[in-house]
C-alpha cells in the first residue's frame, strides 16, 4: 500500500509529530508512506518527505495558486518519492483555512474518486473566523468543505467534533473517532525530587495562554490548604498573551496566594523530576483537542485533580481511565461578581462579536441560551467568566471566612495512588502507537477496498451552527 500524506508543513510538534507517528506505525503492515508539505522537513526520523511550495500558508489572495495546478504539482511529488501513484491521499487539516485552495485540492482528488482520508485536528469555526474568511474568499464552492462518501472518510480526535459532524448530516460509516498515539515512558525509579518550599505541589504543567483559564487554577491557589503550593510550568510563547498572564501574576502577589509561575524556568530539574515533585497536577482549561493534559499526570505515575471536559475525556473513560477528581462545573453565588446583570454586560457584546466574526447575527434568543448555560439558580460557572469578573469573584473569597461553604465542589478531589497506576495501565493498552497504527490501517483499508460511487458534502454552516452554540459560548475563548 502507498499513501501519500499532505500538511502545510512538517515543523517539529503538533501535527508533524502525528504524521511520524503514522509512518512508524503502518511501515511493520508493509505500508510505504511518504510525505508532502509546503516546507523542508528538519526532523529526525528516517520520514520520506518531499516539498511542494504552493501547500504554504496563504494570507492573501496574491498567493493563491490554482488548485488543479497545485494538485498536479503535489501528484508528482508523489509519485517521485512513491515510485508510482499513492494508493490512498492522506489530508491533514484541510478545512482549516490555512491554505485557501486545499479544499478545492480535496474536491478535485475526491471527484476523481481517489480514496481520500481528511484528519481533522482543528477548525476555523473554533474561534478562528479569519481563517474561516479566507476560506470563503478562495474556495470555489462551500459544498468542497465536508466532503464524504465510501471513498472519503474524515477521522477527528474527540467526540465533541466528532458529535458536531454527526449532527451536520455526516454518516457513521464515515467518519472515525482517532485518538492520538501516546508514548508511554518508563516508570519513574528512585525517590523522588522535592522543591524547597513546595512539599505539597498542585502542579499545572502547562503554558499559561487564556484557554487555560488561569483564573480558576488561582481560585483553588486561594482555597488552599497549609503547606500546598499551585505552580505552572511555563509562560505563554506568544507575546499577544503576556498581558494577561502578566496581571494575574500581579493579581496573585496582590492576593498573597500560594501561587509560583514558570516553575520549570526557576527550577535546575527536568520536566520529569517537576512532574515527579508534584504531589497531584491540575487543570482548570476549558478548552482542549486531543486531550493530552488529561492522560499525562498519570503517565508520570501522578493523580489529576480540577476541571473535566466530558466532549475530550469520553473516549478515555470508555477506555477504562478514571477521572474521578475531576468536576464538570465550578460554581460560585452570583453575588461575587455583582449579579446576572454585571455578566450580561461582559456576555452580551462579545458573543455578538463573535457571531459578526463569522457574519451572523445575534439577538436576545441568543444572549439568554448563553447567560442560562452558565447561570444555575444563584450560581454562576466559574470557568464562564473573564478574567475581570474572576478576578472579583476570588477577591470576594479571600474576604471570607469560610469561603469553601459557598463553592461547588467545595474543595478539590484527591485522587489515589492505585488510581495512577490503574490509568497508565489503562492508556498504554488503548492509545499505543499500536493500537493507532491498527486503527489506521483499517480505515484505510476500507478506504481502498469501496468501490466507487457517489459523494455527498455537508452544508458547512450546520458546522458552524454546532460551534456558536450559545449554550457552549465561553469569555475565555473568544
Amino acid at each position: 500500500m502507498r499513501v501519500a500524506v499532505v500538511h502545510y508543513h512538517l515543523k517539529p510538534g503538533g501535527v508533524t509529530r502525528i504524521v511520524e507517528s503514522a509512518a512508524a506505525a503502518l511501515a511493520p503492515h508493509g505500508v510505504e508512506l511518504c510525505a508532502i508539505s509546503g516546507e523542508p522537513y528538519t526532523g529526525d526520523t528516517d520520514l520520506k518527505a518531499g516539498v511542494v511550495s504552493g501547500l504554504q500558508y496563504t494570507t492573501a489572495e496574491s498567493e493563491y495558486v490554482d488548485p488543479k495546478y497545485l494538485l498536479h504539482e503535489i501528484k508528482a511529488e508523489a509519485k517521485r518519492l512513491l515510485g508510482g501513484e499513492p494508493d490512498l491521499w492522506h489530508i491533514h487539516n484541510h478545512s482549516l483555512g490555512k491554505n485557501a485552495v486545499m479544499a478545492d485540492v480535496v474536491a478535485l482528488l475526491v471527484k476523481s474518486q481517489t480514496p481520500v482520508l481528511l484528519q481533522i485536528h482543528d477548525f476555523a469555526e473554533d474561534g478562528r473566523p479569519a481563517n474561516y474568511e479566507l476560506i470563503g474568499e478562495g474556495i470555489a464552492d462551500w459544498k468542497n468543505l465536508y466532503p464524504y462518501g465510501p471513498r472519503v472518510h474524515t477521522t477527528v480526535l474527540n467526540r465533541r467534533d466528532e458529535s458536531f459532524l454527526r449532527g451536520a448530516g455526516m454518516p457513521a460509516e464515515f467518519l472515525h473517532l482517532l485518538p492520538n498515539p501516546v508514548s508511554v515512558p518508563a516508570t519513574p525509579e528512585g525517590e523522588a525530587p522535592k522543591i524547597d518550599g513546595m512539599e505539597r505541589l498542585f502542579l499545572y504543567p502547562t503554558r499559561a495562554i487564556r484557554r487555560k483559564n488561569m483564573g480558576e487554577f488561582l481560585f483553588w491557589a486561594a482555597l488552599a490548604r497549609d503547606g500546598e503550593t499551585f505552580a505552572t510550568t511555563l509562560a505563554p510563547a506568544n507575546p499577544t498573551a503576556r498581558p494577561v498572564y502578566e496581571r494575574w501574576m500581579a493579581f496573585a502577589a496582590e492576593q498573597q496566594l500560594p501561587a509560583k509561575f514558570e516553575l520549570a524556568q526557576a527550577v535546575d530539574l527536568s520536566f520529569p523530576e517537576v512532574m515527579a515533585a508534584a504531589e497531584t497536577i491540575i487543570t482548570t482549561s476549558v478548552g482542549e483537542g486531543f486531550g493530552m493534559a488529561f492522560l499525562e499526570p498519570f503517565l508520570f505515575g501522578k493523580t489529576l485533580c480540577g476541571r473535566d471536559l466530558p466532549d475530550i475525556t469520553g473516549d478515555f473513560s470508555e477506555h477504562g481511565v478514571k477521572l474521578s477528581g475531576l468536576y464538570d462545573r465550578l460554581d460560585v453565588p452570583l453575588a461575587w461578581i455583582g449579579g446576572a446583570g454585571e455578566l450580561r454586560t461582559k456576555v452580551a457584546p462579545t458573543l455578538e462579536k463573535s457571531f459578526s466574526a463569522y457574519g451572523r447575527s445575534c439577538g436576545e434568543v441568543e444572549i439568554d441560551a448563553a447567560l442560562t448555560a452558565a447561570i444555575k439558580g444563584d450560581r454562576v460557572e466559574f470557568g464562564r467568566l473573564d478574567e475581570a469578573l474572576q478576578e472579583r469573584a476570588i477577591a470576594h473569597l479571600r474576604s471570607l471566612t469560610n469561603p469553601a461553604d459557598d463553592v461547588r465542589p467545595p474543595t478539590l478531589e484527591r485522587q489515589d495512588a492505585t488510581t495512577a497506576v490503574a490509568n497508565r495501565e489503562a492508556i498504554a493498552a488503548h492509545f499505543n502507537l499500536e493500537q493507532y497504527g491498527q486503527r489506521l490501517l483499517g480505515i484505510y483499508r476500507q478506504l481502498i477496498d469501496a468501490e466507487p460511487a457517489a459523494t455527498d458534502s455537508l452544508d458547512p454552516a450546520r458546522v458552524l451552527d454546532a460551534f456558536l452554540d450559545p449554550a457552549r459560548f465561553c469569555l475565555l475563548r473568544t
